[in-house]
């Protein structure tokens, strides 16, 4: 079973040695990586990993031509994520020709995990799926405990293990101030996507609708399963706070799906942006409403309102099959 992984990237220099290396351990063959306007070194800093390929993102002119391309081709120009969808299925071209199986889509801040109990390995994770098209990843979200960390992925083990719970009382709430009007915005703990990845098999009759969703090209029902998981490092720490929200700047209030980009990362994106906040602010914002401090991790542990009594649904799980693949080659991040 061959297996490659495709991300597209801007500005992911302190993450993208340990993503490439810890996906090229657990057996990922190839990888292609598209640079998206990217101003650091990058580049430079991957050029002796074997398997991977760089490229630029890919110009509008490469699939404009095709009619099942055009809803993301016509947003290229304002929406990154519609060129991240064009680098992807640029990359599953290109696994077709060279008789790839299956090609996983990710960014630079995610990593895939066939299971965050017990790993297996990918021929024992894809080799049962050849029936399906699309294999649906679910989101474990990092916790961002240290105000910086040095290698987050070789670091870090714990993570959020899902949003949303059926009781009332498991829900897990934060409040974040609003310093525009003074106002606390109630939000729930997790902050990134929920939506999942892909895993794409690569000669399936299919093209990206978005980031985290695929369709066929003559419309017939996908044949899609949830399995598998990706590792967000979403927000992991001050300074990939400023990055990502300095990257998001020009993005407008809606996503390439047509929904919102949210109240939260309208905020920060608005604040990280806006010349009023300067450096000292944002850390002390990042610092008492984003980190995961004790009082936060603790609420991590029992049931709202009743904060004596332990959780029986867990809200967070350890995960170190990243840390102890990366620890075999730490000589290399």
């Amino acid at each position: 079973m061959r297996v490659a992984l495709v991300i597209t990237v801007k500005n992911e220099a302190r993450l993208l040695r340990q993503n490439l290396w810890y996906h090229r351990s657990i057996g990922i063959e190839k990888i292609y990586v598209y640079f998206d306007g990217t101003t650091d070194n990058g580049k430079q800093l991957i050029n002796d990993i074997e398997g991977v390929e760089s490229n630029n993102s890919v110009s509008v002119e490469t699939f404009k031509h095709l009619d099942y391309m055009q809803h993301i081709c016509s947003n290229v120009n304002k929406i990154h994520t519609a060129r991240q969808c064009l680098n992807t299925y640029d990359a599953q071209m290109k696994c077709r020709d060279l008789g790839i199986d299956w090609l996983i889509s990710l960014d630079a801040d995610e990593l895939f995990l066939t299971d965050h109990k017990s790993p297996i390995s990918l021929s024992h994770f894809f080799e049962p799926l050849k029936p399906f098209d699309v294999v649906q990843l679910q989101t474990l979200e990092v916790l961002c405990r240290k105000m910086t960390y040095d290698k987050i992925m070789l670091e870090e083990t714990q993570f959020k293990l899902k949003k949303n719970f059926k009781s009332h009382f498991n829900r897990i709430y934060f409040s974040f101030f609003n310093p525009y009007n003074k106002k606390s915005i109630v939000h729930s703990y997790w902050l990134g996507h929920n939506m999942g990845k892909l895993a794409i098999r690569v000669d399936s009759n299919t093209i990206p609708k978005n980031v985290h969703r695929y369709q066929t090209i003559d419309k017939t029902p996908l044949k899609s399963l949830k399995m598998g998981f990706l590792l967000h490092y979403h927000l992991y720490d001050f300074e990939d706070f400023i990055k990502k929200y300095k990257n998001f700047k020009a993005h407008p209030n809606k996503f390439l799906s047509g929904n919102g980009i949210g109240t939260l990362k309208t905020l920060w994106r608005d604040m990280v942006n806006d010349e009023q906040f300067n450096e000292m602010y944002l850390k002390d914002y990042f610092k008492a409403h984003i980190l995961i401090n004790k009082k936060k991790y603790k609420q991590l542990h029992y049931l709202r309102y009743f904060s004596f009594i332990k959780r029986k649904t867990s809200a967070i799980v350890n995960v170190t099959h990243p840390k102890q693949a990366l620890e075999k080659v730490k000589q290399y991040l």
